[in-house]
């Protein structure tokens, strides 16, 4: 065999010339990739049904799928008392979404959920699937209420619990019979104890309030507020997310929008509030890698992006990837 002489400055201008053509159109088609289970990966990730819309809602993974539940808003008809069950899908690449049974679809006269249900929020341990949410009666007073599961991809095996949760903190405006603001729940463990964090009123205004618990399913303790709205519009959808060693209440002003702020400790102080746009109700969520994730409210339709942390700023800030950039989510593998 005659060897045959490698040339280094041809064989570079090879590899450049390749590079420069996957830079070119390789990432231009990235929407368009299939991963190794032939999944598609799209561009702009989320959920929009045709017949209906989404408002609250959260992401869970379980066995190989991301789910999603949400309120339901009927296609002629927005109005918060007719949310009368809960809209469910779920997605392998978080792209093609496979519409499920609704959740939760029957009112009960005489139960505290009997004229409407809100603001899902999945939490998960030791096998089971807890569903915290809004339950609200004919009169508006609204409770959290529970539902869980053991098999989240059938729908019908949520099963209603107890009631969970109504504030009793000292100054509380939260009165049987009539409209009561008691909604949103987001439940996070941190060490040893349950925190649910909840939107409502007491004599100082619109706040975010905060319980806790040795279980998840209760006796709740309410420590009443840790954020108060001082211009009387309601704070709502709170969502705490841990990073390093602070913590970051997310919530959205019914006036102005989504906004986050930064503290040492669960229950605040807080520092200064912070923007965070685009969409509102914003959810904040890893998938089973540790990549960070949030899904939010674009109109009535659920839209996912990534979320990273600027380390470049002291203490790191939020930020939502921009959404021209194409991603590849998590597929689990067969």
């Amino acid at each position: 065999m005659i060897p045959i002489p490698f040339d280094f400055r041809s064989s570079s201008f090879i590899i450049l010339a390749l590079l420069l053509t996957l830079l070119t159109f390789g990432c231009s088609s990235i929407g368009r990739m299939t991963n190794a289970d032939g999944f598609r990966v799209c561009e702009n990730p989320g959920w929009s049904p045709a017949n209906f819309g989404l408002k609250d809602h959260h992401i869970f993974w379980h066995d190989g799928y991301y789910y999603l539940i949400s309120i339901y808003v009927p296609q002629d008809d927005n109005s918060p008392f007719v949310q009368d069950r809960f809209a469910y899908a779920r997605s392998k690449d978080l792209c093609e979404w496979e519409q499920l049974p609704f959740v939760l679809p029957n009112r009960v006269p005489g139960r505290r959920d009997e004229q409407a249900v809100w603001a899902p929020f999945v939490y998960y341990e030791n096998g089971i699937y807890y569903l915290y949410f809004t339950g609200v009666t004919e009169d508006v007073t609204q409770s959290i209420l529970l539902a869980t599961s053991n098999d989240p991809s059938d729908p019908s095996t949520w099963q209603p619990q107890d009631m969970v949760f109504q504030p009793d903190h000292p100054g509380m405006v939260w009165e049987e019979g009539g409209w009561a603001d008691c909604r949103d729940p987001t439940v996070v463990k941190i060490e040893d104890s349950y925190y649910l964090f909840y939107t409502a009123k007491d004599v100082n205004g619109p706040i975010i309030g905060l319980a806790t618990s040795p279980t998840p399913t209760g006796p709740w303790e309410d420590h009443g507020s840790i954020l108060v709205s001082r211009d009387e519009v309601m704070i709502e959808s709170p969502t705490l997310v841990q990073y390093g060693d602070l913590y970051y209440l997310f919530y959205n002003h019914s006036k102005q929008g989504e906004y986050f702020r930064i503290g040492d400790n669960p229950a605040g102080p807080w520092g200064e509030s912070k923007t965070f746009q685009p969409g509102w109700a914003h959810e904040i969520w890893q998938d089973p890698r540790g990549n960070w994730f949030t899904s939010y409210l674009t109109d009535y339709s659920v839209t996912i992006r990534p979320f990273i942390w600027d380390r470049f700023k002291h203490p790191p800030n939020p930020i939502i990837e921009d959404s021209s950039k194409n991603f590849i989510p998590y597929i689990q593998s067969k």
